[in-house]
Formats: structure tokens, C-alpha cells, sequence
């Protein structure tokens, strides 16, 4: 009972963005035993390497004290399962032709926020100082960079494991031009956060889980009805004695 408690003592501090990361971070860990069993080695190496990117804004913020917004964690948590837990365990990219690219314009946009947010942060502690087109620019380069890069590697994988992850220049190209457009609409999301969003007027899913759905006050209840058990079994333990 008393380890019950325990294990109930601090989660409703926990916020909904952060159980759902941590929830898609096992389910992928979950993913790679699994796919060992069936020899696929390679896809196991890239979910473990999923699963260690997904915990660089959690040790970057642990580490070094740098608040990160809870977003950033969350969306690439979400990218990475969706592309290794969804896309590869589930065959999601066999299955449907437009998995590939859906993913590429939400992949562009998040490599694209992490951008915004390096900027924008050199840019408010004043290390840097630049105008508010040029942050959006930063944020358009950061991303396609970061998508010539993910094709290169695409690349690298069919080169030396005769993979076909790459179905030829079109596809390349679309990919491109995917990561181009979640750039350009993170960008310009960017720029108007930039001149006009007010702190205290941000809405976040920061909400802790003990206030969703009065989770909270139901497990208050429980807790109560635990230590009435715990108070009868130690007088029923006493009468007998």
C-alpha cells in the first residue's frame, strides 16, 4: 500500500506533453527488441538512435539549465515515433504512398522550430541581434539544411546496405521541397510570435495530468479509501492481538 502511495506521490505535477513524450519513448524502446527477433538489425539501430535524439531536450535542459520550450521535446518525440514506431515498425510507408510525404512537411517543421527556437534564443538574450526577417531566413536555411542532410544519409543507407529507402530524383526532390514548406510555415508562425505574442497570453499544453478529466480529485479519492483500508486492517490487527 505504502509503495502505492509513493508511485502516486508526484504525477499529477506531470504535464500532459511530457506523459505523452515519455509514453512514445517506451513504446519505441518497446519496438526494438521486437524488430532483433525478426533480424532487422539496421531499422533496431536507427530506433535506438530515435530513442537517444528524443532525449537530448530532456538532458540538454537537466545538464546545462536551459528551459526548452515543453513543444520541442514533444514534436520531435512525436516525429521520431511516427517515423520509426508508425511509419517503419507498422509499415506505414508501404502501405500508404503519402506517409513519406506527410511526414517530410511535419519533419520539415519541426527541425524548423528547433531552428526558430536557437535563434530566437540568441536573439533574446541578445548574443546575437537580428531583424525579424532574418530570423525567419535562419529558420528556412536551418531546415532545408537539415533535410539535405536527412537525404544524404538516405542516400548513404541504400549505398551501403542495398536499401531503397530513395525512389530516384523526383522523390528526392519532393522531399525537399516538403521540408521548403514546413520551413516557410514555421518561419513566418515565427516571425508574427516574434513581433506580436505576449507571454502571459500563451496557451500551452502544459496542463499537469492531476487537473485533466478531474483525474486528480479521483485519485484523491482512491488515496482516501487506501488509508481507511490501511486503518481498519491495523485495528483488525490489533484486536487480535
Amino acid at each position: 500500500m505504502l509503495q502505492l502511495k509513493g508511485i502516486f506521490k508526484n504525477w499529477r505535477t506531470v504535464s500532459v506533453s511530457t506523459a505523452l513524450s515519455w509514453s512514445m519513448k517506451l513504446l519505441m524502446v518497446v519496438l526494438i527488441p521486437h524488430e532483433i527477433y525478426y533480424g532487422q538489425y539496421l531499422f533496431s539501430v536507427a530506433a535506438m538512435m530515435a530513442v537517444g535524439v528524443s532525449l537530448v531536450p530532456s538532458i540538454v535542459q537537466k545538464n546545462y539549465r536551459i528551459t526548452l520550450p515543453f513543444e520541442l521535446d514533444f514534436l520531435i518525440t512525436l516525429s521520431l515515433f511516427l517515423h520509426t514506431f508508425v511509419g517503419e515498425g507498422m509499415d506505414f510507408y508501404q502501405k500508404y504512398e503519402i506517409w513519406d510525404q506527410l511526414l517530410h512537411l511535419y519533419g520539415g517543421g519541426v527541425v524548423a522550430l528547433l531552428g526558430f527556437v536557437i535563434v530566437y534564443t540568441l536573439h533574446y538574450t541578445r548574443k546575437v541581434r537580428l531583424s525579424i526577417p532574418m530570423i525567419g531566413f535562419f529558420t528556412i536555411i536551418f531546415a532545408m539544411g537539415v533535410g539535405g542532410l536527412w537525404e544524404i544519409g538516405e542516400y548513404s543507407v541504400d549505398v551501403l546496405f542495398h536499401k531503397h529507402t530513395q525512389d530516384g530524383l523526383d522523390d528526392t526532390m519532393m522531399d525537399l521541397i516538403d521540408d521548403l514548406i514546413g520551413g516557410l510555415v514555421i518561419a513566418f508562425i515565427g516571425m508574427i510570435y516574434v513581433k506580436y505574442s505576449r507571454p502571459e497570453a500563451r496557451v500551452r499544453l502544459a496542463k499537469p495530468l492531476g487537473e485533466v478529466f478531474g483525474i486528480g480529485s479521483r485519485v484523491d479519492r482512491l488515496m482516501r479509501r487506501i488509508t481507511k483500508a490501511e486503518e481498519r486492517i491495523r485495528r483488525a490487527k490489533n484486536g487480535n492481538k
